[in-house]
């Protein structure tokens, strides 16, 4: 690169208004073509840029319906930014308009509807997210299985060797009953048709135990240790974060399609595990990255979306599902009724104990 070209591009990012933070303001639309007459009234938005290993990222959130999902472009020129976002099962949304300063006057597109918007940044803000992908449970009652997958190979019990889903929480079920006549899997793991986490004993022996059978004499996985706690505060979950523990969950929530599934109503309370592997936290409030692995088959019907969670799309059996969401803390607790915690913390390894010297011959 010439010493001329490195010379305009820094000019032109200094040149560059700052844009990372969260944007919140009100918008307006325009009267409905079925009433006229009738102002509908503004409604708030939420948007979230930072910095991802790509370039800039975020989302965009609002109670308003069909406002909600992960920012798919996203450009700054000169002192204008624009942004899309695919929301799932609705047109494409598109925010742009002015930065003057620490406001953005930005006119709110989405199919045949233009809307005007004034939103304030607040840049400070807080973000931590550990790099735990998301994964699906490949029986309805295995919810607890596929965080157990998710923490095993966030911690290094699983390796590239297991592969994902299905097989590996057959794995790790078949290793944690091996040896019970009455275990329906032992065969074959088509033949599960529940086996549901009973109680916080039996999820807090899959984090112990699974990795200490795993132990071989050519292989010595890391042990995890975990204990049960209740709800945890902004405050106790952002240090499990910045120490590299995510925060499983206990949830209730309600009654998704999910509970009328054989084998559920054995694991009450709570229904469901998810978990945290993300914080962002504002002046005003905190929200959380929640890997949910269950594949609500109706967007409609999914807790997360009724209650203004944030969507964070991918695939499964080639059609668009949800992974993760990013949800206000304060929901995560009423609205999805988070009932108890799990902590989880990873034996330091021991480093290798050296072979003894050689003893010198003839000595005596």
């Amino acid at each position: 690169m010439s010493i001329l070209l490195s010379l305009s591009m820094t000019a032109w990012l200094a040149a560059s208004p700052p844009v990372e933070g969260l944007w919140e303001g009100p918008v307006t639309c325009p009267p409905q073509a079925s009433a006229p007459g009738q102002t509908p009234p503004p409604f708030p938005l939420t948007v979230f840029i930072t910095q991802g290993a790509e370039g800039l990222e975020g989302f965009m959130g609002s109670p308003q319906q069909g406002l909600s999902a992960q920012l798919k472009t996203l450009s700054v020129e000169e002192n204008s930014l624009r942004l899309t976002a695919s929301v799932p099962h609705h047109y494409q949304a598109e925010l742009a308009g002015p930065l003057e300063g620490s406001t953005w006057k930005a006119t709110l597109t989405q199919g045949p509807v233009s809307c005007t918007a004034e939103l304030q940044r607040e840049p400070d803000v807080q973000l931590k997210k550990l790099p735990i992908p998301p994964t699906f449970q490949t029986r309805p009652a295995w919810s607890w299985l596929s965080i157990g997958e998710m923490l095993f190979r966030h911690y290094g019990v699983l390796g590239a060797g297991d592969p994902p889903g299905f097989p590996t929480q057959c794995t790790i079920v078949r290793t944690l009953f091996a040896g019970n006549p009455r275990f329906e899997c032992n065969s074959n793991c088509n033949f599960c048709k529940s086996m549901a986490g009973g109680s916080t004993y039996e999820v807090l022996g899959m984090l112990t135990d699974f990795p200490r059978k795993r132990t071989t004499p050519s292989r010595q996985p890391p042990r995890l240790f975990a204990a049960a706690a209740p709800v945890l505060d902004s405050g106790e979950v952002r240090r499990e974060l910045e120490q590299g523990n995510p925060v499983l969950v206990g949830l209730n929530p309600g009654a998704p399609s999910a509970v009328t599934e054989p084998g559920l109503n054995s694991f009450f309370p709570p229904l469901h595990l998810a978990l945290i592997t993300g914080a962002l936290k504002t002046q005003a409030t905190t929200w959380y990255l929640v890997n949910d692995p269950y594949p609500f088959p109706q967007l409609s019907a999914n807790p997360y979306v009724q209650n203004q969670g944030i969507p964070l799309m991918g695939l499964r059996s080639g059609a668009p599902t949800p992974l993760a969401y990013w949800l206000r803390e304060d929901t995560l607790k009423s609205k999805l009724r988070w009932k108890e915690s799990f902590l989880v913390r990873v034996e330091p390894l021991a480093a290798p104990t050296p072979p003894p010297a050689p003893r010198g011959e003839g000595a005596h």
